[in-house]
C-alpha cells in the first residue's frame, strides 16, 4: 500500500506542469515584439489561444487578441475581404476587453483600430451606413481620455487617418494634418504618421512636402520604438516614393 501511494505521488510530481497564464502572456508579448520574423506570429497565436482556453474573458488575454488581429488586418497587401474579417474579429475582441475592464486603454484603442480596418475592408460608404463613424469616434475618444500618449502616438495618428479617409463633405484636411502633427510631436520617429501625412499632402497637391515626409520616414533605422511597425511602414514609404 505504501509503495503504491509513493508511486502515485512520484507520478504527480513528474507530470509536466502547464505554464501559468502570466507566463503565456509574457511569451506572447516577447514573440509579438518580433512579429515580422519567421514563426513569431505563430507563437503569438498559439500562446494566446492557450491563454484564452484557460481564461476566455480575461482582460489581458482579450486585448492582446484584439492587438494581434489588428496587426494582421493592417497588412497593406491584404485583400479587402480578409481585412474586413480580421478587423471585425479584432473589433469584437476589443469590445469584450472593454466589458472586462473599461478603465484600461487597450480595449478601447484596439476596438477602434479593428473597427477602422473593418470599415476599410467593406468600404467607407458602406461603413457609414452602418453607423460606424460614431462608434469609432466614441471608442477612440475613450482611449484618448485614458492615455493620450498610448503606443507611441497611435491615437492622434488614428485621428489623422480618420479625417483623411472620410468622404466629402466629412473629409477634413486641416483636422487630419493637425492630428498627424500632434502624433509626431509625441513621437518624431512615428513612421506611420509620416506616411499618412505624406498621403495627405499628396492629395492636397503638396508634392514637395509629401516627398519630405516620406524621406523622413526612411531616414532612421528601425528600432526607435517598434521595429516591426517601423519596417512595415518604411516599406510602404518606399513604394510611395517609387510610384511618384
Amino acid at each position: 500500500m505504501l509503495c503504491a501511494l509513493l508511486a502515485a505521488a512520484l507520478a504527480v510530481t513528474a507530470a509536466p506542469q502547464e505554464p501559468a497564464l502570466a507566463d503565456l502572456l509574457e511569451r506572447s508579448d516577447a514573440a509579438y515584439a518580433r512579429r515580422d520574423e519567421p514563426g513569431a506570429l505563430d507563437e503569438v497565436r498559439t500562446t494566446l489561444e492557450e491563454a484564452q482556453r484557460r481564461a476566455p474573458e480575461d482582460y489581458e488575454v482579450l486585448w492582446r487578441l484584439a492587438r494581434l488581429d489588428f496587426w494582421l488586418s493592417d497588412d497593406p497587401g491584404l485583400k479587402d475581404s480578409e481585412k474586413s474579417r480580421l478587423g471585425k474579429q479584432g473589433w469584437d475582441y476589443g469590445e469584450r476587453a472593454i466589458r472586462a475592464n473599461p478603465a484600461r486603454v487597450e480595449g478601447w484603442h484596439f476596438a477602434a483600430a479593428g473597427m477602422g480596418n473593418y470599415s476599410l475592408g467593406i468600404g467607407i460608404f458602406k461603413a457609414l451606413t452602418q453607423g460606424i463613424e460614431g462608434k469609432f469616434k466614441d471608442r477612440l475618444s475613450h482611449a484618448e481620455k485614458i492615455d493620450p500618449g498610448f503606443q507611441h502616438g497611435s491615437i492622434p495618428t488614428a485621428w489623422g487617418r480618420f479625417w483623411f479617409k472620410l468622404p466629402w463633405p466629412k473629409y477634413d484636411a486641416r483636422k487630419s494634418e493637425r492630428s498627424l502633427q500632434a502624433a509626431l510631436a509625441q513621437n518624431p520617429d512615428n513612421v506611420r504618421a509620416r506616411v499618412y501625412l505624406a498621403d495627405l499632402y499628396r492629395k492636397e497637391g503638396h508634392g514637395r512636402e509629401a516627398r519630405e515626409q516620406l524621406e523622413k520616414a526612411l531616414a532612421s533605422e528601425p528600432g526607435r520604438y517598434d521595429p516591426p511597425e517601423e519596417r512595415r511602414w518604411q516599406q510602404v514609404a518606399r513604394g510611395m516614393l517609387e510610384r511618384k
